[in-house]
């Protein structure tokens, strides 16, 4: 084998393990996130329950608005060179995205957060996206017994 040869091998090979290492941490922090999210909407819950909600928040597993589950679901789309990754919540026919940015900020609504800022401390502007999160769960719920509304058709 020839050295333009070898040299065209080993860029392709280098190029594979920058996105297998860029997958992996992008999935990382993908889930770091859905657990995050988690915590902040156990708390809103708790916070639901205290107020006599009907709402199930003992623990991170078991979230739920007037007996329907909350999934908390990390998303990741990699197909060669790029990954893409997101965290969705669902609750009956509520649903938020949470974007992780391939510069590992966090798009939740608003300004992107440093992933090392969500780490440290949850940022305001997150924990009311997930308060957000959690009325329209509820009210969505309320209102339709948990099943998705479909749209009308004209």
């Amino acid at each position: 084998m020839n050295e333009a040869t070898k040299t065209l091998l080993m860029n392709t090979v280098k190029e594979w393990g920058k996105y297998v290492s860029e997958r992996e941490k992008i999935t990382m922090i993908a889930y770091d996130v859905a657990q995050l999210s988690r915590r902040v909407i156990q708390e809103c819950l708790a916070f639901m329950k205290a107020q006599r909600v009907e709402v199930e928040c003992d623990t991170l597993e078991n979230l739920k608005v007037l007996g329907v589950p909350i999934q908390v679901n990390p998303t990741i789309e990699a197909a060669f060179p790029a990954v893409k990754a997101t965290v969705v919540l669902k609750c009956g026919g509520a649903t938020r995205a949470i974007v992780v940015n391939p510069n590992y900020t966090i798009s939740a609504g608003g300004t992107p957060i440093a992933y090392e800022q969500l780490k440290k401390g949850i940022p305001d502007l997150f924990a009311a996206n997930a308060a957000e999160f959690v009325r329209d769960a509820f009210l969505n719920v309320a209102r339709t017994g948990g099943k998705e509304e479909k749209p009308i058709a004209n």
